[in-house]
């Protein structure tokens, strides 16, 4: 009887230990993968920022200053004259320009039936 008593808490402390030792296999898996998505997001931030700091300095450039004033400031240098097209006109050429759609083709049968009964 005492032997199996013992026998039993031996067993219950065995699985504790086992189920306590799982648990905390299992949360520093998860600590493992946390770590890796922030390590992958930091890089992605890092890339951006470069990104963003390389726009920086194209938009600080004199040129492209320059090319901002004569685009919507129509500003031009000396010697230089600035012509501006109406937007109604810009879209009538590019309306021109637009190829034809081709029609959807039509199922010989439909094709057969309106030759027929139409």
């Amino acid at each position: 009887m005492i032997r199996k008593v013992i026998l039993c808490l031996f067993l219950l402390i065995f699985g504790a230990i086992f189920y306590n030792l799982g648990r905390q296999v299992f949360d520093s898996l998860q600590a493992g993968q946390r770590l890796d998505q922030s390590v992958d997001e930091l890089t992605r931030l890092q890339d951006k920022n470069e990104e963003l700091k390389e726009q920086l300095s194209q938009l600080d450039s004199p040129q492209f200053i320059e090319q901002q004033a004569r685009d919507k400031l129509n500003l031009a240098r000396s010697g230089e004259t600035v012509v501006i097209i109406p937007p109604s006109e810009v879209d009538q050429v590019l309306k021109q320009n637009q190829p034809t759609p081709t029609p959807t083709p039509v199922p010989y049968y439909q094709g057969w039936f309106k030759l027929f009964f139409h």
